[in-house]
């Protein structure tokens, strides 16, 4: 579009009143457009009150906002087309305050009261009052009660008071006085009163009161001169009209009496509804502005109040409202996430946090710009003519975008000053820019460089997260009380359904807390007061069937407090290193599920547990946290957890290479889990014999069973996949029993034999094993040898002979003369004679273990060293060494064993030979005939 010519330039300034000179006329279009701007500002700055400028001021601000285009048709014709709206509204202003003015006059004049300029400024409620003190306590008592009623009424109901009531009442005290005029007659009063009335319709019909030939006419005609004086297309002419078209006097009286009023009234609704219609067309036009600004949201919400009350409070904010709410605080994010306001300092631009009370110094009011009325200002609430301003010395040229350091300062009029001070929006976000620089509004400890708006006193942050989240309205309800706020200006605001919250750790932020049992426990664990730290939101868990609330640095731990529910589980809390282990576990979605106590102590040691419901986890100190779960928790919960057998957790779940195995150790116990044979427990005296064992890597392996009681009644035992059992008995401890041990001790009853409970675990021998129990032994050959069980013999004192139980003859030493007293002479069987080589004396050692000294020799019963069957028995000077050492132990039909401590093996008659010289020598013990023994005491001297 081409430019405008300077004769249209002319024009346009003339309607300002100025005679545009060279100044003016070789500005672009958009500069002239905004030298327009600032003028009509200018002269409406002179009448704040009544500006008569405003819409060229708001044409020309649309015009800059849009093009360049747009500021060439302002000039030519959009400042004109203002201008004629402008004197409209200035007509309507006028005409306004002189219908008020007149009826403020008439109203006066009817009481005989006087009212020169001053009262008559006066606003429509003090000039009630005016009447009401000036208004004679007898003449006019109508009148005073009926303003007393008005001044506690509404606004419309005062304004409707000056315009139709007081002449009704005073229309009112008239009749009264005239019936109370005892000097005229009845049909005097009569007469008078009817002239009342006239004048009184008078009034409501023309506005005037009306004179002697006008009420002294006939009804008829009174009504017939109204008709003919009333203005055209008024309700008052056309209720005239039809009471001329009557002929019923009747018809006639009532116009006189109440209809001249009624239709008064009914012009006034229809002016009023005509002026209001007005208003909120202006007003939509300010409120359309004001969002299209995208700074004015207190006008916003001013407008949209205005919009939805009654025409008085439309009226007031055309009148001064619109000017009122130009105010604003202005609110970013800080280094530290939180958020913060663009404050006032003693001349400096500075971040502060909210704070409860008045703090005009947070607070901007956003005018057109100094230099650019398409931009703003940025004017300080609490340092009038104050702005805003680009700090130069502070600009970061190196950022991106370029940050503008800003200052507080004092206006001075200059290009300058206006260039530095105003700040232009960018299109698509809240980013100030000095004009012309591509800077952005950036004070220090700004985070960036977008900012949002807020109202002129900064809400509180539990409002602004209320007003922001629609869903926390939802869930929270209205507000129910004021914010509650400690020292640091941390607390609560409580609402219908719930509190929001404002903690602080890294930064301060405000999460909502729900009536119910999180709360419940919130606060019964102390709230934020103890616990301290941040709050998140309290939110649904994800498996939806509960809440959590979760609490950053609670107590200044590094580690979450977290409060959690369900309907199974309650509220409970877990925080610290055993919170830190269940969240990383999956939370309530994980193993472990929902917390079903608070963390609890357990011991002496400082420990602490907490229950879910899908295991526990224990935590110590010297250990660190350990969790239980699944159905090793089950096994570990039906034992009584920590006060159990099994103790505390000392260890997490670890396979095993058996059967998909896993265990899991605890301070006195352990409990696996095999696919075939599911979770067994091992505890106690048994459990420490198993570790002796080296546990599931020893020969035991896993259990298989868990621990049982002995058929007596005292003892327990567990068995294990390889056949091992561990018996444990008050008496005898734990002691593990297996292989053909086992097998013949269980074939004689186990526990319930002879034998009774194992005292030892197997035990080498030198060609076998051997087990030993409360009342005997088992011992197991791999030397050809079986399994035999047996007690050991206290033989009684003296000397005795051997009888083999195969032969019936008797050990005696070999040789004969000086061969029978040598050392390794071997033994031989031979008739049973009681002779000197047959006879052995017994000297206990102790433990059931004896010596064999031969009467001729004076030599022992010897085995020399060797372990293999076979090996000859001989005669060897005493030396009571471990070859030299004999048990007699038990056999069937009530025979004896001679058996080597040294071999563990048994006295032969070799080869089951049954003939003298048959040699004696030792074998794996078959239980044979050969292998038994009769005792012949020979005598019981020791």
């Amino acid at each position: 579009m081409a430019q405008s010519t300077d004769a249209e330039k002319a024009k346009a300034a003339a309607i300002l009143g100025i005679v545009a000179g060279p100044e003016l006329l070789i500005l672009t279009d958009r500069n002239f457009t905004a030298a327009m701007y600032y003028a009509a500002d200018d002269l409406d700055k002179q009448k704040p009150l009544e500006p008569e400028h405003r819409k060229v001021n708001e044409a020309a601000v649309a015009a800059l906002g849009e093009s360049d285009d747009a500021c060439t048709t302002f000039i030519k014709t959009g400042m004109a087309a203002a201008n004629v709206q402008d004197q409209a509204i200035v007509a309507e202003r006028r005409a306004r305050q002189e219908v008020e003015r007149t009826a403020k006059a008439k109203a006066a004049g009817l009481l005989g009261i006087p009212a020169d300029n001053t009262v008559l400024e006066k606003s429509v409620y003090e000039f009630i009052v005016y009447l009401d003190l000036n208004a004679d306590n007898h003449k006019d008592t109508a009148v005073k009660e009926a303003a007393r009623a008005a001044l506690r009424g509404t606004a419309e109901a005062q304004w409707t008071f000056l315009t139709v009531g007081v002449f009704d009442e005073h229309s009112k005290d008239v009749d009264r006085l005239i019936r109370e005029d005892e000097a005229k007659s009845e049909a005097e009063k009569a007469a008078e009163l009817a002239r009342e009335a006239k004048a009184n319709a008078a009034w409501h019909a023309l506005g005037i009161r009306g004179d002697t030939a006008l009420v002294n006419l006939s009804d008829q005609d009174f009504v017939i001169e109204i008709w003919s004086r009333a203005p055209r297309d008024t309700e008052v002419h056309g209720a005239a009209e039809a009471a001329v078209r009557s002929r019923n006097p009747a018809d006639w009286k009532a116009f006189i009496d109440h209809g001249a009023k009624d239709a008064h009234l009914r012009d006034i609704d229809i002016e009023l509804r005509k002026r209001d219609e007005e208003y909120i067309r202006q007003i939509t036009e300010i409120r359309t502005r004001a969002v299209k600004s995208r700074l004015h949201t207190a006008l916003v919400t001013a407008a949209d109040a205005a919009l939805a009350g009654t025409p008085i409070d439309r009226e007031r904010f055309l009148r001064t409202g619109q000017d009122e709410n130009l105010t604003q605080s202005l609110r970013t994010l800080t280094q530290t996430m939180d958020e913060a306001y663009l404050t006032e300092s003693n001349g400096r631009a500075t971040l502060t946090l909210w704070q409860p009370g008045n703090h005009p110094e947070q607070a901007w009011k956003i005018e057109p710009g100094l230099a650019d009325p398409a931009c703003f200002s940025l004017q300080s609430v609490s340092r009038p003519n104050n702005y805003v301003r680009w700090d130069k010395k502070k600009t970061t040229p190196a950022s991106v975008p370029t940050e503008a350091y800003v200052t507080v300062a004092p206006t001075d009029g200059t290009p300058e000053f206006k260039a530095e001070a105003t700040w232009c929006l960018h299109p698509n976000a809240l980013l100030f820019s000095p004009k012309g620089s591509g800077l952005y509004l950036h004070p220090e400890g700004a985070r960036g460089d977008t900012w949002e708006v807020d109202t002129p006193a900064p809400p509180t942050p539990f409002d602004l997260r209320y007003t922001r989240d629609e869903k926390i309205r939802a869930n929270l309800g209205k507000p129910i009380a004021e914010p509650v706020l400690d020292a640091n200006n941390l607390g609560y605001r409580a609402y219908e359904k719930g509190r929001l919250y404002l903690t602080r750790y890294t930064n301060t932020q405000v999460h909502p807390v729900y009536n119910g049992p999180i709360l419940d426990k919130f606060l019964a664990l102390g709230g934020p007061g103890t616990l301290g730290g941040m709050l998140t939101d309290q939110t649904a868990t994800p498996d939806g069937k509960g809440q959590i609330l979760q609490i950053t640095n609670a107590q200044g731990s590094y580690y979450p407090l977290y409060i959690t529910w369900s309907p199974a589980s309650g509220a409970h809390e877990v925080h610290g290193v055993i919170g830190d282990t269940w969240n990383k576990a999956g939370g309530v979605t994980g193993r472990l599920g929902y917390p079903t106590t608070d963390e609890t102590a357990f011991g002496t040691a400082g420990g602490q547990y907490n229950r879910f419901t899908g295991g526990s986890i224990y935590w110590l100190p010297t250990m660190g946290a350990r969790t239980v779960s699944g159905d090793i928790h089950t096994k570990f919960a039906a034992l009584g957890y920590e006060n159990g057998p099994l103790g505390y957790p000392t260890g997490e779940e670890a396979g095993f290479a058996a059967e998909g195995g896993v265990l899991q150790r605890f301070s006195t116990g352990s409990i696996y889990r095999t696919t075939f044979h599911g979770v067994r427990a091992v505890t106690g005296e048994i459990h420490k014999k198993y570790a002796e064992l080296g546990y599931e890597a020893g020969f035991v392996t896993y259990p298989v069973g868990d621990e049982t009681s002995t058929s007596d009644g005292v003892g327990k035992y567990i068995n294990f996949s390889t056949g091992v059992a561990i018996y444990w008995h008050p008496t005898t401890g734990a002691h593990a029993v297996y292989g053909h041990i086992r097998s013949k001790w269980d074939a004689l009853g186990s526990e319930k034999s002879y034998l009774g409970y194992p005292t030892t675990d197997e035990l080498p021998l030198p060609k076998g094993r051997r087990s030993v129990f409360q009342n005997g032994r088992i011992d197991w050959s791999n030397d050809g040898g079986g399994t035999i069980d047996y007690k050991t013999i206290t033989m009684a004192p003296g000397s005795i002979e051997l009888k083999n139980a195969n032969g019936g003859r008797c050990i005696q030493v070999a040789g004969v003369g000086q061969d029978a007293l040598r050392d390794s002479a071997g033994t031989e069987l031979w008739d049973c004679v009681a002779g000197a080589k047959q006879v052995w004396k017994l000297t206990h050692l102790g433990n059931n273990k004896y010596t064999l000294k031969n009467q001729n020799s004076g030599k022992c019963l010897d085995l020399p060293t060797n372990y293999n069957n076979g090996t000859s028995i001989v005669q060897y000077t005493c030396h009571n060494g471990v070859n030299q050492q004999w048990e007699f132990t038990t056999a069937a039909n009530g025979t004896l064993a001679l058996r080597s401590v040294y071999s563990a093996k048994v006295a032969e008659a070799l080869g089951n030979g049954t003939a003298n010289a048959t040699l004696v020598g030792q074998w794996a013990d078959l239980g044979n005939p050969s292998q038994r023994w009769n005792i012949i005491q020979i005598s019981t001297t020791p």
